[in-house]
């Protein structure tokens, strides 16, 4: 890792990869797999790509390189993921906020938001991972917490947890 790669802090877990591709997959045993966010570190900078939906699956906001290339009229979105508090989505008419993606004081990239696949309500942050409101604390079948993971750029996340 250079000086300008950021390492992805998620579930109170480290990882440490120039690319960072997180996807929801609802069976382990099939190929099929939702992608929830990339990050990449690239030329000193850090790119997020997204799509957020809604409960109903609807887009509420696509996010490519950095750059919303939709939104629904029903929400806002500010910021630079690489300054003060980040790229933040967040509803106009009270002011929740939907996806947030920062760099922390201590240089760790910081994702937080709740995700829609497939009737199921997805949360990350830095300390958890939660589908429909339970919490997924295992990766790879173990419970891991304050563990840092180098060259595992696919995280999967599972009805069982996570895998890398």
């Amino acid at each position: 890792m250079v000086h300008d790669d950021y390492m992805l802090i998620l579930g109170s877990n480290v990882y440490a990869d120039p690319v960072y591709n997180l996807v929801y997959k609802p069976d382990m045993d099939s190929e099929e797999s939702v992608p929830l966010f990339t990050l990449e570190n690239c030329d000193g900078s850090l790119l997020l790509t997204t799509e957020i939906r809604d409960a109903n699956s609807e887009i509420i906001a696509k996010i490519d390189k950095n750059k919303f290339i939709q939104i629904n009229e029903n929400f806002d979105a500010e910021g630079e993921i690489e300054k003060g508090n980040g790229l933040v989505l967040k509803k106009k008419d009270d002011g929740t906020v939907i996806f947030n993606a920062k760099i922390t004081e201590d240089q760790y990239v910081e994702v937080t938001g709740t995700f829609y696949v497939r009737g199921k309500k997805i949360y990350i942050s830095d300390r958890t991972v939660e589908i429909n409101d339970v919490p997924k604390k295992t990766v790879n079948g173990i419970d891991m917490h304050d563990t840092i993971f180098v060259g595992t750029c696919d995280i999967t996340i599972t009805d069982d947890g996570l895998k890398v």
